[in-house]
């Protein structure tokens, strides 16, 4: 069994792949905080350099927290895209659990230790028996003159453990207090991968849908420091953005043409490229129907599921956004505006992309193609979202790029913002602003559309 290994819980990062018990390779590097930025060119060195494709990823494992917010919010994105669009199994692994297996020694008390804010850390007890981690104190953060007192027998400390931790450690716990003799490059995705082919193979997977990262505390925010501050910042309750995806978020046209030819080539058939122009944007079952092949309907339908599988296994290795369209999602996520996605694609498709691209979080509702009965430019894609949001049609910006997604928003009775890209800007005129890419805009002119 192949199973990737993913560790994204701290300042240090790892990818590593195992095959039925044994490392074929690892990659771990120092991010800090550019995990979105380096994890998935990483994977992508990974698998070149033992020769493997995503598609050949068996399980994966991933390290859920406690750790770095961002951190865990990345490696747990990509790891839960690679899990839904490649259909295989999914283990959440603890990081400290994670950091326990690499150095547990049977009869030693075990207690990793990751570092959480001046003079705080975040650990757990540990002994093993049989081969076996038995928790014996679930995970907590304290002081570590809070942690000396917990510590009732010599206990083993590893994971975080600087010069100075040490020091305070064994000042506080004295001899009973044990250490590595040497410090190593702390990232933990070797242990994490084979501990998730064990779980695989035992049955104890996740779901890919509600898995989460695990915190012993909530993220920092800072409180604006003055009341001009306050006033920017302030929620917009009654405001959302519903958002138009392929063409305003991500441009897959090129990754939909290859995965119809991938599709086809079984069967003998050239997809042309001029085909596939012609009729981008209409229903898959249209589109296999107008090649005119005299296919039944489950013929057309074992086509349409394998085109669709092939596309999300290909977004999963990577896909770039369009340009501005992170940032403004993160600045009104910021603003606390609700926001969501309504688009023709399928479902699946829709969230493997936010997953590989690391925002799902920010989406309070998602619309797909199986949500609604009628397609653009009639408005019920875009009224559903606004139904689920609890916002009021007018109360809503439409972001599309499309002449059909316009008018279906103004039939909506929606404030709509349409990116020139896929259609030139004289097409997108119904539109109350068309703009050349979403770097062109910001937050505040956005809901400054809204009356």
């Amino acid at each position: 069994m192949l199973v990737l290994g993913i560790d994204t819980s701290g300042r240090y990062a790892g990818l590593a792949l195992v095959k039925d018990g044994h490392l074929l390779a690892e990659n771990s590097w120092e991010c800090r905080q550019s995990h979105s930025v380096t994890l998935m060119p990483a994977l992508e060195e990974l698998l070149a350099k033992t020769g493997l494709q995503a598609r050949d990823l068996e399980g994966i494992g991933v390290a859920t927290g406690p750790g770095s917010f961002n951190g865990l919010r990345v490696g747990l994105s990509i790891a839960k895209g690679l899990a839904y669009s490649l259909d295989i199994p999914i283990c959440a692994v603890p990081t400290l659990e994670a950091i326990a297996l690499r150095y547990a020694i049977p009869g030693m008390i075990i207690a990793p230790v990751i570092k959480s804010g001046p003079a705080l850390l975040a650990t757990a007890f540990y002994k093993t028996d049989n081969k076996a981690l038995i928790e014996i104190k679930a995970p907590f953060l304290a002081k570590i003159e809070d942690i000396a007192k917990a510590a009732k027998r010599k206990t083993m400390f590893c994971g975080d453990v600087d010069p100075g931790t040490q020091e305070a450690l064994t000042r506080f716990i004295g001899s009973k207090a044990v250490f590595l003799l040497f410090r190593e490059f702390p990232v933990y995705s070797t242990v994490i991968a084979l501990r998730a082919a064990d779980k695989i193979l035992a049955g104890e997977t996740d779901n890919v849908h509600t898995l989460e990262p695990f915190y012993l505390k909530k993220p920092h925010i800072t409180k604006p420091k003055n009341k001009a501050a306050l006033t920017r910042t302030s929620p917009h309750p009654s405001k959302a953005v519903i958002w138009d995806m392929d063409g305003v978020i991500i441009n897959s046209a090129s990754y939909h043409l290859r995965s119809w030819q991938e599709a086809f080539r079984p069967t003998g058939i050239t997809f042309e490229d001029d085909y596939f122009w012609k009729t981008f944007g209409v229903s898959n079952a249209d589109i296999v129907t107008g090649l005119n092949l005299g296919l039944n309907p489950n013929e057309i339908q074992a086509i349409i599921k394998t085109k669709e599988s092939i596309f999300r296994q290909m977004v999963s290795q990577g896909i770039e956004p369009l340009p501005g369209a992170i940032d403004l999602i993160i600045g009104l996520k910021k603003r606390k505006i609700s926001m969501a996605i309504a688009s023709s694609a399928p479902l699946a498709n829709i969230k493997c992309i936010l997953n590989t691209l690391g925002i799902r979080q920010y989406f309070r509702a998602i619309i797909g193609e199986e949500d609604v009965t009628r397609g653009k430019p009639d408005p019920e894609v875009f009224l559903k979202a606004a139904e689920k949001l609890g916002v009021m049609p007018q109360k809503c910006v439409v972001v599309e790029d499309a002449l059909q997604g316009v008018r279906a928003a103004k039939r909506a009775g929606m404030v709509c913002i349409a990116v020139a890209g896929t259609h030139p800007a004289e097409a997108l005129k119904e539109a109350e602003l068309v703009i050349s890419s979403l770097a062109d805009i910001d937050t505040e002119e956005l809901l400054g559309l809204i009356k």
